[in-house]
């Protein structure tokens, strides 16, 4: 069992830079651009330490966030080009830019979806996540109903806290 670490990713990048050996943290995800293999508000992930050189295609990285208008970023890497990488949000129409492999901050190794937890190297989640991206032209539309019933059950939650 994994303990549980207290940590900002600020504080856990600091340890990293530092050379002290940063354990494992989890967060919750707040963005939905993972969606629907990472779940906005529900979902946590652990993040690991990872050397940029052992980045393979697949692997869901967090990076710094100012590529995409916000402090950090969780994406798939979609494309591997010597020391670049190309990410692509499992629920984005279209790939990231390309970034140095050197700005990767971690790599999410297991994620948590209530009671469940899933590793992210398992082969059958890879296969699962590998399938899902091979349909990256048709994401919009086999996104859309799942879109519906979020805003439903949102306009739902709101309606009974004001009601």
């Amino acid at each position: 069992m994994t303990q549980r670490v207290s940590l900002s990713i600020e504080q856990w990048m600091a340890m990293r830079e530092g050379g002290a050996e940063a354990p494992p943290i989890w967060f919750t995800v707040v963005g939905s651009s993972m969606f629907p293999l990472i779940r906005v508000n529900r979902d946590q992930v652990m993040l690991v330490s990872i050397m940029p050189e052992n980045i393979k295609v697949g692997d869901i990285v967090l990076f710094p966030g100012h590529y995409k208008g916000g402090e950090y970023c969780l994406h798939r890497v979609w494309k591997l080009d010597g020391d670049r990488v190309q990410t692509f949000g499992d629920g984005n129409r279209k790939p990231d830019g390309w970034f140095p492999r050197s700005n990767i901050l971690g790599k999410a190794k297991l994620i948590r979806r209530g009671k469940r937890t899933i590793d992210c190297d398992d082969l059958k989640w890879r296969r699962r996540a590998a399938r899902w991206c091979a349909l990256w032209r048709f994401r919009r539309l086999l996104i859309l109903p799942h879109r519906v019933v979020d805003k439903v059950e949102r306009i739902i939650r709101k309606v009974k806290v004001h009601g």
